[in-house]
């Protein structure tokens, strides 16, 4: 009986790792509020901090797709708290402050939600090449920061650096 319960533990522990691997691959091309949304209910029930960061972050790509103002700036400020509280709480998983770079390179300036940008890269470039994760997605995760918009020549370079070490 007790192997049953550890089997049944293995396969939970997988279906929770393969739904958050899911949301890593799709992460950057989400396109829809339905989409943002499917992935949210994804990730419930799985209390890791890269899970709180993915949906934290689909909070905020919601603000993106509603269509009414009060709605938007509602998602906006409940994904800006949560994404937030998830880094204080695990000031060192460099996945959740990858998110949060992303977002905050997105986000209009007007909103003000741009302050970490420097303490985030720093943390990423010199923290990532050293985690414990597969090649494959250490290099999505530089290529997509590569996509975005307005990064300075020194991040692009320290990417570009990154990513031919890697």
């Amino acid at each position: 009986m007790k192997y049953l319960g550890v089997i049944v533990f293995f396969l939970v522990s997988f279906n929770a790792e393969s739904r958050l691997n899911d949301v890593r691959n799709q992460f950057p091309n989400i396109v829809s509020l339905e989409q943002a949304e499917k992935f949210m209910t994804n990730l419930e029930g799985d209390n890791s901090a890269e899970a709180q960061g993915y949906y934290a972050a689909m909070v905020l790509m919601k603000s993106r797709f509603a269509k009414n103002p009060f709605s938007k700036f509602k998602y906006f400020k409940q994904g800006k708290k949560q994404l937030d509280k998830t880094i204080l709480e695990n000031p060192s998983i460099v996945e959740v402050r990858y998110i949060r770079f992303l977002m905050q390179k997105q986000i209009p300036d007007f909103l003000g939600y741009n302050k970490h940008l420097e303490e985030d890269f720093k943390i990423i470039s010199n923290n990532l090449l050293g985690l414990n994760l597969s090649e494959s997605f250490k290099t999505r995760m530089l290529k997509t920061m590569l996509l975005v918009d307005n990064l300075s020549e020194i991040e692009k370079n320290k990417i570009n650096q990154m990513l031919n070490e890697l």
